[in-house]
């Protein structure tokens, strides 16, 4: 009886890892961290296991980007750029110091069923007679930082997504060989949650693999040592919020910061 109980437990983790593990990143990458007032800035949206190689298109229909301003985000038009594997924008640089550009996707539905993961609700695929094992929707939140500037803290600016990452450390200021202090955010409060970080080029040849491993305090505070200079990315995880009945049984939120680190 024993060995059921393990065996059983065991399928339930196998289950919901691969439930999560369906999503790819989505990041938000500047063609430069530095432009001059005036300037229209192309921003390319990114979603990949691997850091930093693009590897698909994401639902642009799900997604809204742009610049963070005045207190609200900006939308901008998004372009599909099949060939290159990316979804295509760009921002106008209008103010001084640190700018914010945003991207916010309300995530898809994926199931682990019998026949493979499929696209679609619990309630949709058994109306096709398959048998879902879990559900699970994961909504993503990204966020970059364009020319920062020492002395100017508009680079902690909050912008109000779900989970955010709203750096403590000004990123004209970070030095390789120091610890870069983030603070996490859910629903604007500080959540102690996982926190990975990684640097363009660190390993884009293995999937999901990162550079630093940590996780934030009760007041949302982590600490990422910088070993490189580069384009950096912060992610963090809230994984297994309640899902609706019917549509999906676990709810999970990503959320990645990108600077550079000279």
């Amino acid at each position: 009886m024993r060995r059921v109980v393990v065996l059983c437990v065991l399928l339930v983790a196998v289950v919901g890892c691969a439930a999560v593990s369906f999503a790819h990143e989505l990041i938000v990458k500047p063609s430069k961290t530095e432009a001059g007032k005036g300037e229209t800035l192309p921003i390319e949206l990114q979603s990949t296991h691997r850091f930093i190689v693009k590897e698909e298109v994401e639902n642009i229909a799900l997604i809204e980007a742009g610049v963070f301003r005045n207190g609200k985000l900006e939308k901008v038009e998004l372009k599909e750029n099949e060939p290159e594997l990316r979804i295509d924008y760009s921002v106008k640089i209008e103010d001084d110091g640190a700018v914010l550009v945003l991207a916010n996707k309300s995530g898809e539905v994926w199931s682990t069923t019998n026949e493979g993961s499929q696209a679609g609700s619990r309630k949709e695929l058994e109306a096709k007679n398959l048998k879902v094992l879990r559900a699970a929707k994961t909504d993503k939140f990204a966020k970059s930082i364009v020319n920062a500037a020492k002395g100017d803290g508009k680079f902690a600016t909050v912008t109000g997504q779900e989970l955010e990452i709203v750096p403590v450390t000004n990123p004209a200021e970070a030095k390789v060989g120091e610890y870069f202090q983030v603070k996490i955010l859910y629903k604007g409060q500080p959540a102690s949650v996982p926190v990975w970080a990684t640097y363009d080029g660190f390993a884009p040849e293995l999937q999901n693999t990162y550079a630093y491993y940590t996780e934030s305090n009760s007041e949302g505070i982590a600490k990422i040592k910088l070993t490189a200079p580069g384009f950096w990315m912060v992610r963090a995880a809230k994984d297994g919020e309640p899902g609706v009945e019917g549509e999906y049984d676990v709810r999970n939120i990503r959320s990645i910061l990108s600077f550079a680190v000279k």
